[in-house]
This record gives structure tokens, C-alpha cells and sequence, in this order.
């Protein structure tokens, strides 16, 4: 079974929109098969290198497995997921598994445990991106206890969330930037797959799936699904998570235009570098 992977720079980088797109693809298939929303959080963190295979290697005494042995274990390890999704999902071996995580941090070891897959690393204007990822944060559940929401609500207006998903956003550019293209990874930015035919046809092409007009505008018709919100809705302060084929009403790109003079310096000071490093800006006159 064919697989390929998206990966974004953080959380609200467009992996919904992208899957969403892809999905509409006849020769794709997601996890769950019935939605394009599911991510498939396979490393988090090193556990699988130092908790698992480092630390067994190391403890087991004159077994002969040793570090170098670790791309041929982590090759395993992901047909093992491979074979898993497979038979749990009773997916078509025929046709391509579309694999999705909001984390470029792990890169790495999704090119371990996939080597001949092509992996696409997504990311967005990080304006664009603090702003999205507020508005989610500011979501309710009901669920939510009333401490929950007092804490939210502080977060929330004192500007706390802006800072921390600024923070975020710059330490996980300057990875996103340090890693290297290669023939099985490619970096693209969320505004120019977002409405573009070209981007779109690039993106299929690269992902070795056929691209033909009529395909490409069929993924270019996907509905709007997990934006923060809407343009003309000023009542939506969450994800909504429901289709919505009408795109008239979304706001994609240039949300940050209506950001204060505070806010801005804010995002300069702590971003700045990183945001003219992936060329949103040229400078800081914006």
C-alpha cells in the first residue's frame, strides 16, 4: 500500500484543508475512511529511538543490535502500521493512505519508518496562524468546568494565548526551516495551495497521483472544514467542524491586516526573523 504524509509546522497550519482537498481524490483514502479530520500522531516525541530501541539495544548484553541497526528497525516498525491500519480500516491496498500530523519536530523519524514515501511539510503565515490558533483555543465545550473557562477567558484577554502561540509558532519555523528538501520531501505554504489550481496540481504531482483538469477540480470543490471561523459570522468563535461548501463567507489569508500597532511589535520582536526567514516579509515595514 501506497503511502503519503503531510506534516505541519504547528497546529492550525491548513493539514485540515489539505486533507480535506485530497480526500476528494479518487485514488486516496483516510483514516478513519470516512473523513479527512483524523490525525495520525505517530511520534510525538523520541520515545521510539531512546525509550524503545536505544534503550533495549543497550540493555541487552552481547545481542549484536546496535545503533546503526536502527533505520531497518524503524522501516519495520512502520510497515507494522501499515499492516495494522490496513486490516482495522479494511483499506483498499490498491489505493494511496493519506497520513496527516501537525507536527514537523519528528520529521526525522516519519522519513525512518516511511523511506520511500513522499512527505509534504506545511506551513502558514504565522500571523495568520496566532490568530487561528486564538480563536480555537477560545472554544467551548461543554465539558468545560467553570474553571476552565475563567482560565480560558484570562488567557484569552490578556493576551496570553497571542504570545505563547507567537512563541510556538517561531521555534517551529526555525525547524521547519532547517530541514532540507529531498526527492521524497517537499515544503509548501498553505497560501499557495489555498484556491490555486497550480498548487494543487503541484502538490498531487509531487504526491505521484494523477493530476489531470477534471481531478484537480474536484479537489479544488472540497468544502470548508475545521476553520477558526467565518467572515461573515461573527458568531462563530470555534472550529467549525462541519462541511461548508460555500467559500464565499471564509476569510483564508490576511487575517492579521487588522491587527493594532501593539500587536504587531509584539509579533516582530519575538517572530520576526522567522517570518521574513520563510518570506512572508522582506523586512519589518509591515
Amino acid at each position: 500500500m501506497k503511502v503519503i504524509i503531510l506534516l505541519g509546522l504547528r497546529v492550525r497550519s491548513g493539514t485540515n484543508f489539505v486533507g480535506t482537498t485530497l480526500k476528494q481524490h479518487p485514488d486516496i483514502q483516510t483514516i478513519p475512511p470516512n473523513t479527512s479530520l483524523g490525525e495520525f500522531n505517530l511520534f510525538r516525541d523520541e520515545y521510539i529511538t531512546n525509550k524503545v530501541f536505544y534503550n533495549i539495544s543497550k540493555r541487552s548484553f552481547a545481542s549484536g543490535v546496535k545503533q546503526e541497526d536502527l533505520p531497518h528497525f524503524m522501516k519495520l516498525y512502520g510497515e507494522l502500521w501499515q499492516e495494522f491500519l490496513l486490516n482495522k480500516f479494511k483499506l483498499d491496498p490498491k489505493k494511496t493512505l493519506f497520513l496527516k500530523s501537525p507536527r514537523v519536530q519528528e520529521t526525522h523519524l516519519w522519513q525512518l519508518a516511511f523511506p520511500n514515501s513522499k512527505i509534504v511539510l506545511l506551513c502558514r503565515d504565522g500571523r495568520d496562524n496566532v490568530i487561528s490558533s486564538i480563536k480555537a483555543s477560545n472554544d467551548k465545550r461543554n465539558w468545560h468546568t467553570i474553571s476552565d473557562k475563567i482560565k480560558k477567558k484570562v488567557n484569552y484577554f490578556s493576551g496570553r494565548n497571542f504570545i505563547n502561540s507567537t512563541r510556538d509558532w517561531s521555534r517551529n519555523a526555525i525547524i521547519y526551516n532547517s530541514i532540507l528538501e529531498t526527492d521524497n520531501l517537499r515544503k509548501m505554504k498553505y497560501e499557495s495551495l489555498n484556491d490555486s489550481f497550480e498548487g494543487i496540481k503541484g502538490l498531487l504531482n509531487f504526491y505521484n497521483l494523477d493530476n489531470n483538469e477534471a481531478v484537480v477540480k474536484k479537489c479544488l470543490s472540497a468544502p470548508v472544514i475545521g476553520s477558526s471561523y467565518g467572515i461573515n459570522n461573527k458568531e462563530m468563535i470555534k472550529p467549525n467542524w462541519k462541511p461548508d461548501y460555500d467559500k464565499s463567507k471564509f476569510n483564508f489569508v490576511g487575517k492579521w491586516q487588522g491587527w493594532n500597532s501593539y500587536q504587531k511589535l509584539v509579533f516582530k520582536v519575538i517572530a520576526g526573523r522567522e517570518l521574513k526567514g520563510l518570506g512572508y516579509e522582506v523586512n519589518d515595514d509591515w
